[in-house]
Order: C-alpha cells, then structure tokens, then sequence
C-alpha cells in the first residue's frame, strides 16, 4: 500500500519552484531614468531590482537572462557580495523555472557564497531553499533534505516566518517522499504552531494537504480524510475550487473507506479539473484515479486511467529528453556568457588598477611638490657648502693624479688574474661538457640494459607462455587470435631490441663511428622498408669520442625522421673527410620538401641542430634539383676549437 501511495507527489513545492503567472509590468520609461542617472549606490541597486523584476514578467528564458545579466554587470561595478548574491540568485530561479536544474544549482551555489561573503543570511537562506527545490526535482532527496533543513534554519534565524513556513511545507514533502512519515509529521505540526501566529492560509492549505497525504501513506486514513477535507474547504475558500489533485487524493481516501459514491464523486471532479492542472500533476492525478477505479473494482475505468498515467509519464519522460538537450544548449549559452563575464571582471580588475594608479601619481606628483619647495630651501644652503667642498676637491685632484698612477698597475695586475681564472673555469667547463657526455653514454647503457634484461625478459617469458597453450582445446577463432597474438609479442620483443641497441650500441663505444654505422645500416636494411648505403673512405677514422656520439645520434635520428616521413625506397649515407672537417651526407628519394624556407623544426631537428651547435658545426637541409629527394649536410670540424671568453673589448 506504501508503494502504492508513493506516487502522492511533491505538490506544494510548486509555488517555491514556478515564477508568479501574474505581475505589475515594469514601465521602460523607469529603467531608462534610472539608466540615465549619474552612478550612485541607489541607482545601481534600484537598476538591479528593475532588471530583476523584467526578468519575471518576460516567458522567454534568453530575454529574462539578458535582463539579469545587466542586473549582475550593475552589481559587478558596485563591488558589492549582497547585490552579487541577489544576481546569481535570481538567474538561478530563472535557470529552475526553465527546468535547467543543472545550471540553477550552479548559479545557486555562487550566489550561496557570495552572501556568506556578505555575510547576508537572507540570501543564504534563499539559496538554500531554492538548492532544496533542485534537488527535490532531481529526486535527489537526502541533498534535498539537507539543504532545506539548513533554509528552515536560517529563515528562522532572521524571523522571516512566511518562509519559514514554506521550507516547512518542502521539507515535510521531501520526507513524505523519502518514506520518513513521522518527521513529516513532526515538521508540520511546528508549522502549524508558527502559522497560528502568521495566520497564513495558503500555509495551511498546503500543510492540511501535505498531512493527508502523509497519513494516507502511512494507512491511517482516518487522519488522511480529516485533514484532506481541512485543505478542500480552504482551497475552495482561497480559489473558488479545489485542484484535481487534491481531489483524486480524497477520491483514494473514500475508496479505502469504501464511501463508494463519495469516492466517485470526487473522481468525477478532479477528471473536470485535470485540464488546469500542470503535466507532472496530471501524471500523479492519473495514477490517485487508477487506484480508486482498481480499488472500487471498476476495470474499464482503472485500465482508462492507467493508460492515462502511461501516456502522461512518457510525456514525461519525453520532457525530460527535451530538457536535457536544451540544457546542454544552455550550458554551451553559460560558457560563452561566463567567458564574457570572465572578461568583464578583467576589464573592472584592470580599471581599478588605472585608477588606483592615477591616485598613486597624484599622492607621489603633490609629495614631489612638497619635496622641491624643501629641496629649494636646502640648495640655498647647500651652495655655500658646495664653494666650500669645491675648494677641498680642487686639493683633492692632485692627490688623485699621484694615486692614479698607482691605480693603472693594479688593473693590470688584477687583469692578468681575473684572466686565469677566467682561463680555469673554460677548462672546468670541458671537463663538465666531457663528463655529461660520459653521463649520457651511460645512462644510454643503463636504458637501453634495462629495455633488454626486463622489458625484453618479460616479453619472451609471455610468448613462451602462450606457445606452451594446447592448442587441441582451442577453436579456430582462438587459434587464429593466439598465433595474432604471439606475432605481436615477437614484434614487440624485437622493437625493444631494436631501441635497446640503438640508444647506445657497444659496437660504437668499442670499435668506433663507422662500425657502428655499418651495424644500423645493416639492421635497417633487414626491415625491407627501405634500402639503405653507407659510403666512407677506409682511412677515415674519428678519434673524438664526443663527435662520434653525436654524429650517430643525429644519424639516428635523420634515418627515423626518413622512415616516418620521406616514404623513400634509397637512402644514401656517405661520410667525407677533408683536413679540417667531418662531412656527413644523407640524401634519400622521398618525396622531398616543397618550401625548405618555411620547414618548421620539430623536436627531432632542434636536437639535430643543437648536437651540431655544440660540435661548432654546421648543419643544413635542401631538396634534390630535378627530382624528388632531400639531402642533409653535416659539417664538423675535426679539431674542436676551445671556446674562450674575453673579460674586455
């Protein structure tokens, strides 16, 4: 029966939700006086009032947004929290009545903390309440509870007893829902206390309602149908009539009475009702008169309704799709907003600081005004001890020509040491340079080890593992993803090979550059990707172990660079010695480079040109004329020059 009487709805939290149907029109001649006054504190919040309450009376949501944003831009400027606050709140009511509940608790929450920033415990209590709301909509009925809680408190706090009332009747709803009927009991008999002072109908309309409904939940229709019929006499007194829903609830409490023709009675008119009721409503009254028809054993009847609370749940249902679309509109709407509110805080941020500047000059132009009258005063006196001090610097000047001789001699003695030093540290920079270069070879040593003893281990380890799988237990589906799987493995194994040796091969630290090569020549060659010749002279070898590593490190990387974008079939790679330089040339049959002016340097050249920068040499790219192709020119010196730093031009 609980189950049954779920389905009771959140009714009254309604009038908290939807904005007033009717309002005073806000006359445009008011907000063009006011926009036309010069700034103060009572036309800025007066505006924000204006733009708030034209924001209520429009039906469109852009055209209530475009209103409050011009409230918030007002109370951005008078860098007030309370009137930032009221803004963000307001814009969330907007957000809510749109039912973009996502958006309005967003806003809500700003607002919330600006008013703590204000410490403005009318608005925190608003933002509370309307987070409650959202939640609530959202079904979300702990949060729910816990923000109208904290509304209920605060309202009580700042004696505001009409709302406190309300967030009594939403919280009391909220329990209803969350099956906690004794502490919606409890809410509402306080409420009513308090509203025996405020004497507020309405309040106890919705109290009387909310108590039926509760009692009905709970199976005690005798204390549902008292406080049912308390709520029907004063919703005919306040209305003229009673809403569907409110009706179809009391039909529910008849048929468990079994007042049969009462029931049907009052069936009859919450069915005459439900035109004016609002589609979430209609939906709850539907279902109230499918358990009074199936109650009192009327099957066409309860399957009519039934199949109108299927029909208005999937209308539902497909509000709530629509609502989602239009909230990721709005939400891309609020980025755009929020970007120009972003740049609107800025533009303050930045006037500010003009201002606070102009001050500053002002403060520092009249403290230079009081300085010179002060200094004027003081060069009056000053002269005389000027004559004076002249006199001693005349005397002075003799005695400085025989020191300055002396002077001279100790310049250049302390030139000819800062020069040695100067000298120590370019060869404590060598050897730094020498031992980074020794710490790369190693740490190279120490990857490429660690690739091949683990990774490697790890990698042949797995594929032994799955060779040993019986295969007789297998289908041919998982034959043919196992051998798939034990040819990546293998390829696997042999990329970490392949990087293992090329981050530092042994060959090149035992044998040398060319050897080395030959190896990476040859190793390239067995991919088949594309042919690769190596071209030297057999008495060429390079004794500097600093432009051998980086030699082949910018080899290394020109092949990679060939092979992932050249789509060459040749590549030739030939190394010239002269008598003062290493000459490396690379030259492929790709598709070349159509602008070599506008190349743009990736990481992998910027290397290449800083490897090269470091050996004093020269590096260069250009296409191949007539034909397709790139060549690469490396230049080095085969005597690296010492750099040397003058103290003085």
């Amino acid at each position: 029966m609980k189950k049954t009487f779920f389905f009771v709805g959140l009714l009254f939290l309604l009038p908290g939700i939807l904005p007033p149907l009717y309002a005073t029109d806000v006359p445009r001649s008011s907000i063009l006086y006011w926009e036309s006054q010069p700034g103060s504190q009572l036309r800025d919040t007066t505006l924000i009032r204006l733009y708030a309450k034209s924001a209520e009376l429009v039906s469109e949501i852009d055209s209530s947004l475009a209103w409050l944003h011009k409230g918030y831009k007002v109370a951005l400027n008078l860098h007030s929290y309370t009137w930032l606050a009221y803004t963000h709140n307001q814009i969330g009511k907007i957000y809510l009545r749109k039912g973009v509940t996502f958006n309005a608790i967003e806003y809500f929450f700003k607002g919330l903390q600006y008013a703590e920033l204000a410490n403005d415990t009318s608005q925190q209590a608003f933002s509370w309440d309307m987070i409650g709301d959202c939640y609530a909509d959202l079904k979300d009925f702990e949060k729910a509870t816990s923000a109208e809680t904290k509304a209920k408190k605060l309202y009580k706090d700042t004696q505001n007893l009409p709302d406190f009332l309300g967030a009594s009747n939403d919280l009391s709803a909220i329990l209803r829902a969350r099956g906690l009927y004794q502490e919606s009991l409890q809410i509402l008999e306080e409420g009513l206390q308090v509203n025996q002072e405020v004497q507020n109908p309405r309040f106890e309309r919705k109290a009387y309602f909310n108590l039926a409904a509760t009692y009905l939940n709970m199976e005690k229709i005798a204390g549902a149908e008292k406080y049912g019929l308390k709520a029907l006499a004063l919703e005919q007194q306040l209305n003229g009539r009673a809403n569907a829903e409110l009706l179809s609830l009391l039909s529910l409490i008849k048929s468990q009475q079994n007042a049969e023709q009462e029931a049907l009675n009052y069936a009859g008119r919450a069915e005459l009702y439900l035109a004016y009721e609002w589609p979430h409503v209609k939906e709850r009254v539907a279902f109230n008169l499918y358990e009074t028809y199936k109650y009192l054993n009327y099957p066409d009847s309860a399957l009519q309704w039934y199949v109108q609370f299927v029909e208005f749940r999937d209308n539902a249902m497909a509000e709530g799709q629509k609502k989602r679309i239009e909230t990721l509109r709005y939400e891309y709407d609020a980025q755009q907003r929020d970007a120009q509110m972003q740049v609107l805080e800025q533009d303050m941020v930045q006037q500010s600081h003009i201002r606070n500047g102009l001050i500053l000059g002002i403060i520092i132009f009249l403290l230079l005004v009081l300085a010179l009258f002060r200094i004027n005063s003081l060069l009056r006196k000053r002269k005389e001890e000027l004559d004076h001090t002249n006199r001693q610097l005349l005397a002075m000047g003799q005695l400085l020509q025989q020191t300055n001789a002396t002077l001279e001699t100790r310049v250049e003695q302390r030139t000819r040491e800062l020069m040695q030093a100067n000298r120590a540290l370019t060869l404590k920079n060598n050897e730094i340079q020498e031992a980074l270069i020794r710490g790369q070879s190693i740490e190279r040593k120490r990857v490429a080890a660690e690739l091949h003893n683990n990774l490697g281990s790890l990698l042949s380890a797995l594929k032994w593992r799955l060779e040993a799988i019986d295969f007789n237990h297998l289908s041919p589906s998982e034959e043919k993803l196992h051998e798939s799987v034990v040819r990546l493995i293998t390829d696997a194994y042999n990329q970490v090979r392949h990087i293992s040796h090329n981050l530092m091969p042994s060959i090149l630290e035992k044998k040398g550059l060319m050897p080395a090569l030959e190896k990476l020549v040859n190793d390239l060659n067995r991919t088949g990707k594309a042919h690769f010749e190596l071209n030297y002279p057999k008495d060429i070898h390079i004794e500097n172990n600093k432009i051998s590593f980086e030699l082949y490190s910018c080899v290394l990387e020109l092949v990679n660079n060939i092979l992932k974008h050249a789509n060459a079939r040749q590549v030739v790679i030939e190394i010239v010695q002269t008598e003062r330089f290493y000459i490396v040339l690379i030259t492929d049959d790709g598709v070349g480079i159509p602008n070599p002016k506008n190349l743009v340097y990736g990481n992998g050249l910027e290397n290449i040109l800083h490897r090269i920068n470091s050996l004093q040499g020269h590096f260069s790219i250009y296409p191949m004329k007539n034909e397709k192709g790139t060549t690469v020119t490396l230049r080095i010196p085969r005597k690296l020059v010492k750099p040397t730093t003058k103290l003085f031009a």
